[in-house]
């Protein structure tokens, strides 16, 4: 189905969208950086010839010397992933240069002098993206001789050694990982920065990527108390995402042994099924009591929200839990139609000296109907899933979802301010949409694609209903689809009282 914007209403948004640029100020005081509406572009035409890349987005240049980059998927003779290409040596990550023309306010060519160099080891990334021809990469940025990290302020973000370069591919808009990264930071307090750019592999131009800040401690990330050696009681940060039966992750990551793990009541496919991940304190370190104390402090949770004591009332969650994280994690998942959300690529942490908190979020590049399959606007899809199926069967839980949306929806979240952003966002774009099109344009067509690399169409349906023929027609679709996501979640958002409404089968359970 598609999704177009149409009809007088948007006329009228049309006269108010002047007013959507201060509401930014106006609805967070959170100090996050919009490259879109903060970056100084250049006054003046450049007076290059246009023989070669001039552009006023920054440049990331990137050199392997030839080297076969690793991290491509293996899969089986059924089609199963069984792992990740490597070196011929064996090597997940190769050494590569990298460099940054950055300035702002300047034109910035392919040729330029670096602002900022260094090495850095280099592989692919990602999940499903793995299979797009065009690539997303991890960078680790590393001292010359590769045996220490080395930190960069690399756009303008904040120094840090560790680095997602985000080549938007399925996402034919090119800006819904840069978009609801920053609106998440508005609502949450925190998000990965983001920083568009354009980026030439060893000499070759590759389009328009999204450099993004990875999600793991530090004091400009997910700033947690220290880790002090020979305690087993840590602040840490956890990961849900997919892993393997016989309790191992394809990163090698550590799996807690938590309740909803050993109760098999997390999501469960063929090959895998939903666990949390340590990712604070590293691996590296992690002693048999840490995870032990991590473990025991989910499954506490898990364990309330799970019991009788949940429907009763009687199990105070708000002590253990950042509630407000919670709510504000759920709205935003469902706002956007997130498939993975509490199931895939799901953050929480906790400092020693708090409460458990949900996010940072993470991967939005699937959003508003740009999943594998159609997404219906209507209908919840995370109300009864895992957690938040729990939490839902307290009315004050939902009451505060129901006031925190309604508020939302009159700053940020609203139409006016989105439709706005997508606008303001293209725009600075600018030609470089067209240049990326010139690379990746043959994707419009998805006969030219794998079906690991287009959406799939329900049955009735053909392969261009559900793939846009263009980048005017892929951001018509986010925007339709966008409005009428908004508009059911407007009408039916007390709908969510059902989850808690005491049936005389709760009552029955209560007693």
């Amino acid at each position: 189905m598609k999704y177009r914007v149409i009809g007088a209403g948007m006329m009228i948004l049309m006269l108010i969208f002047a007013l959507s640029a201060a509401r930014l100020e106006k609805d967070s005081d959170i100090n996050r950086y919009h490259q879109h509406l903060m970056a100084s572009e250049p006054q003046e035409e450049c007076g290059c010839d246009g023989a070669e890349l001039c552009t006023h987005l920054p440049i990331i240049r990137i050199e392997t010397g030839g080297q076969y980059i690793p991290g491509e998927r293996i899969r089986d003779e059924k089609d199963h992933v069984i792992g990740f290409t490597t070196t011929e040596s064996g090597e997940t990550e190769i050494l590569v240069s990298i460099e940054t023309v950055e300035a702002e306010g300047e034109w910035h060519h392919a040729s330029d002098s670096a602002d900022q160099s260094a090495k850095a080891y280099f592989r692919i990334r990602g999940n499903s993206s793995r299979d797009f021809d065009k690539k997303n990469y991890r960078i680790k940025l590393v001292e010359d001789d590769g045996t220490k990290n080395l930190s960069l302020p690399l756009l303008g973000m904040n120094e840090e050694n560790d680095w997602a370069l985000h080549g938007p591919f399925l996402d034919k808009t090119l800006i819904r990982n840069y978009m609801w990264m920053n609106i998440s930071a508005e609502i949450m307090g925190y998000a990965p920065e983001v920083r568009f750019c354009e980026v030439i592999l060893d000499g070759e131009y590759q389009g328009v990527y999204v450099l993004m800040e990875t999600i793991k401690e530090g004091e400009d990330r997910v700033n947690l108390s220290d880790y002090e050696e020979g305690s087993d009681v840590t602040s840490y940060l956890i990961r849900l995402d997919a892993a393997n039966f016989d309790g191992t992750s394809d990163d090698g990551d550590v799996v807690i042994q938590n309740y909803t793990w050993y109760t098999y009541q997390m999501e469960i496919s063929e090959n895998a099924k939903s666990g949390f991940q340590i990712l604070y304190p590293k691996t590296e370190i992690l002693q048999d009591g840490v995870i032990d104390y991590i473990q025991r402090d989910i499954s506490e949770i898990e364990r309330g929200l799970y019991s009788s004591d949940m429907l009763s009332g009687k199990y105070d969650y708000e002590a253990d839990m950042d509630v407000d994280s919670f709510v504000d994690y759920y709205i935003l998942q469902e706002f956007l139609a997130v498939n993975d959300a509490f199931s895939r690529s799901t953050y929480m942490y906790r400092d020693v000296r708090g409460k458990l908190t949900m996010g940072p979020v993470w991967d939005y590049n699937n959003v508003l109907n740009n999943f594998f399959r159609e997404f219906s606007h209507s209908g919840f899809l995370l109300a009864n899933r895992s957690w938040f199926g729990r939490l839902m069967t307290d009315e004050d839980f939902v009451d505060r979802v129901v006031a925190r949306y309604r508020q939302l929806r009159e700053g940020i979240l609203s139409d006016e301010y989105l439709l706005n952003y997508i606008d303001e966002t293209i725009d600075y774009l600018g030609p470089a949409i067209e240049r990326n099109d010139e690379v990746w344009g043959y994707s419009y067509d998805p006969e030219n694609l794998s079906n690991n690399a287009r959406r799939i169409p329900d049955e009735g349906d053909t392969l261009e209903d559900v793939n846009p023929g263009s980048y005017e027609e892929a951001v018509g679709w986010m925007k339709g689809y966008m409005l009428a996501r908004s508009e059911w979640l407007d009408e039916n958002i007390e709908n969510l009282y059902q989850y808690c409404h005491r049936s005389k089968t709760t009552a029955q359970r209560v007693e």
